[in-house]
């Protein structure tokens, strides 16, 4: 059994991997709130479950970017479950076999009745890619709900920081700076679990962090 966890009013009692999924056959018989984790590869989607969760290894990390190549839920606190997402845009990967990933996740932000919003992550390093772009685009067009956030704060010095949170503003067309988050120093995870769990309460998933950074 887990310690429990907390973030601000928030507290984790238990976090579980349940299941991975390769079609839409495959996802939970229970209907509880999702909230999906999406990104290029190697963007850090692991690690941030791992330190959103408090736990060292519930979210399997490698260092073979495009590994995960199925959908991961984990339910936590037996009431909700934070979902991962294969990465996008990995090129070892064949162009089938992308092309049925992307299939399977457009399958799942478009069908999947339990799905609350979408969390993208940008790496904060690279400003927003034309990958990035497209995704979030297409994510946008189906409806879903989804919140920019940028990834790895602590890879960048301070003028990079600025710099590189404004690209992201500007070409992901986000109404405000994207929330910046550091998984390995633990930065701006109280303010993310917060739009998760207002997303998992019924409020909307979108882009009204101010892109405070949060040390």
């Amino acid at each position: 059994m887990m310690s429990p966890v907390k973030f601000g009013d928030f507290t984790i009692f238990s976090a579980e991997f349940v299941k991975s999924a390769v079609s839409l056959k495959g996802l939970p018989n229970e209907r509880l709130p999702q909230v999906a984790f999406l990104g290029r590869s190697n963007v850090g989607k692991s690690s941030l479950l791992n330190a959103l969760t408090g736990q060292k290894n519930l979210v399997k990390t490698s260092s073979t970017p495009g590994k995960t190549r199925e959908i991961n839920f984990f339910r936590i606190n037996k009431a909700f479950f934070l979902v991962d997402l294969p990465g996008v845009g990995f090129a070892k990967v064949s162009n089938a076999k992308r092309d049925e990933m992307s299939d399977f996740i457009r399958d799942y932000v478009e069908k999947c009745k339990d799905l609350r919003g979408l969390v993208y992550l940008v790496d904060i390093r690279h400003g927003g890619t034309p990958i990035d772009i497209e995704t979030v685009e297409s994510i946008r067009a189906t409806g879903c709900p989804v919140l920019v956030i940028a990834s790895k704060r602590d890879k960048v010095n301070q003028s990079e920081l600025a710099k590189n949170l404004k690209l992201i503003q500007e070409r992901l067309s986000l109404p405000v700076k994207p929330l910046c988050v550091s998984s390995f120093k633990k930065n701006g995870l109280e303010p993310l679990w917060q739009e998760i769990l207002d997303a998992i309460n019924g409020k909307e998933l979108v882009d009204k962090t101010d892109g405070t950074i949060h040390e």
